[in-house]
């Protein structure tokens, strides 16, 4: 009934393909004892509710064969968008799921300009060189997962580089692992990932390349990293190498630097928006309700609006989670 009765909009980033009962194990015991909790969002479209909050939680009710509540009302496609992004960031999406997302927007609306969207999105262009990346990869093996949350976006790019260097062998493995999924074998995202690139790599041992430079020094290039080997090295070079090593670690302790302080300027900044918001709705908000409130705000300043657009877009989120409801 839930299957024929609703449908999850179109506009709605995650993948319902890969809502499987283990990326679903947080909400189906809670469905099995006490049903849904909270209401999913949507609008009827001819005689079809279509879902812009709660694709999860319908996709639990089709599991457990529980009822389904929706809040229905008159949507607009932004408040739909709005909705939908909202209810993702609370449980956020795969770094597959996203990157799709982002290679949209990149070939649509930024021409293939990484720092523009970066910009649009409020992140940083290596976050979405990643999931862009990740999103790559078939499929059929996002599916190999639990969850598609289990891929990460850095070990989703490594991925991605080491299934397009052994593409021919990955069609051979995946198909394999999959059968073994469906008889009932789970996978550690840890373990598969350790698994496909061992198996992978001992079918393609002939893909090793190995390099010499001058008696005793070799480098093992292989698509999961490169092992350099030096015997008997001269004193003059092993100094060269340590100094370059130790340059890099530098360069590294820097941008790493950066990264943080950037992120706690971007977390205060966010927090003073919510703080306003709530004194302009006058309501005094508990430290619990504002974090829950960071997810939303950070979407809010992502947009390509001004300050007060924020404020008064949270305020309205303020007043509908802690106000309206608490009536």
């Amino acid at each position: 009934m839930v299957k024929k009765a609703t449908m999850v909009w179109t506009g709605n980033e995650r993948d319902q393909q890969l809502l499987s009962e283990s990326a679903l194990a947080d909400l189906i015991p809670s469905f099995e004892v006490a049903g849904q909790q909270n209401p999913a969002f949507g609008r009827e479209i001819n005689g079809i509710i279509e879902v812009a909050d709660g694709s999860r939680r319908r996709q639990t009710a089709i599991y457990t064969q529980r009822e389904y509540r929706v809040l229905v009302g008159e949507l607009d496609d932004e408040q739909m968008a709005w909705l939908s992004k909202i209810g993702n960031d609370y449980q956020p999406t795969s770094a597959f799921e996203r990157g799709k997302r982002y290679a949209r927007r990149l070939q649509n609306e930024f021409d293939g300009n990484i720092s523009k969207l970066a910009e649009a999105e409020n992140i940083s262009r290596k976050i979405i060189s990643r999931c862009v990346a990740t999103a790559e990869l078939p499929h059929d093996l996002i599916a190999l997962f639990s969850s598609p949350n289990d891929l990460s976006a850095r070990a989703g790019e490594a991925l991605a580089k080491f299934y397009k260097a052994h593409e021919d062998t990955m069609e051979m493995v995946v198909p394999s692992l999959m059968q073994r999924k469906q008889s009932g074998e789970k996978f550690d995202a840890e373990e598969l990932l350790n698994y496909i690139y061992a198996t992978v790599d001992t079918r393609a041992t002939k893909e090793k390349k190995v390099r010499t430079f001058g008696a005793g020094i070799t480098a093992t290039y292989k698509p999961t990293g490169v092992a350099i080997t030096l015997k008997d090295a001269p004193a003059a070079l092993l100094k060269k190498i340590e100094a370059l090593l130790e340059q890099h670690e530098k360069e590294q302790q820097v941008l790493a630097k950066d990264e943080i302080e950037n992120s706690l300027d971007t977390l205060d900044r966010v927090v003073k928006i919510i703080r306003s918001a709530a004194i302009h709705v006058e309501y005094k908000l508990s430290d619990t309700q504002l974090q829950s409130l960071i997810p939303l705000a950070r979407s809010a300043i992502s947009e390509k609006t001004n300050e007060a657009a924020w404020i008064e877009k949270i305020g309205d989120e303020i007043v509908r989670r802690f106000v309206l409801e608490g009536k």
